[in-house]
């Protein structure tokens, strides 16, 4: 009787490990796709063929010009999703709206990848009375965000962007998403 039990806990245990082992490995792979790493194909030379970036971070109405570093041929640019952001012949990217895309360039039969993510704040600028509360959220693809208030004396912000409004002023809050810095302005009345 003991064994059965026995057989039963390690199966049980067994079980719980393969799931365990299973969510890490989802977690790494959507770390790694997510990260700059998943279009690198290895270290980049100096003089070898590459972008200028390999992953940009914009907000909507932002523009930025993309380069092809060691070449002297013909490059011919396309976005894989051109709502969320565009690009012209010569590289410049022009973001739409929030979410993915890729710009892709063309050199010959080589393509160059460079990811695009655009973002934004759900508020750019925000009426309090003394008490309330707001969850400031960054709409787009961001897996985390710094949040900071210039002046907590108005109103504070958690690690999550909830705007707490302490007495009647002006704040601004700061949200910094991988280098991009976006702003909501707070007045508490």
């Amino acid at each position: 009787m003991f064994g059965h039990k026995n057989r039963c806990c390690r199966s049980n245990r067994f079980i719980k490990l393969v799931i365990i082992v299973i969510i890490a490995v989802l977690i790494i792979f959507t770390l790694y796709r997510n990260s700059g790493l998943f279009y690198r194909k290895g270290i980049i030379l100096p003089f070898s063929l590459h972008l200028n970036r390999q992953e940009l971070y914009m907000t909507p109405g932002e523009e930025y010009r993309l380069f092809v570093y060691g070449i002297n041929k013909r490059v011919s640019f396309y976005s894989t999703n051109f709502r969320v952001a565009g690009v012209d012949f010569t590289g410049r990217v022009y973001a739409h709206r929030t979410g993915r895309a890729v710009i892709v360039a063309k050199v010959g039969n080589k393509k160059l990848k460079c990811r695009v993510k655009v973002i934004e704040l759900n508020k750019r600028k925000l009426y309090l009375k003394t008490g309330d509360t707001f969850r400031l959220r960054v709409k787009g693809p961001v897996w985390n965000a710094a949040y900071k208030s210039s002046n907590p004396k108005v109103a504070t912000v958690s690690s999550f962007g909830r705007i707490k409004a302490k007495r009647p002023g002006k704040t601004t809050i700061t949200v910094k998403v991988k280098g991009k810095s976006l702003k909501c302005q707070v007045i508490v009345r």
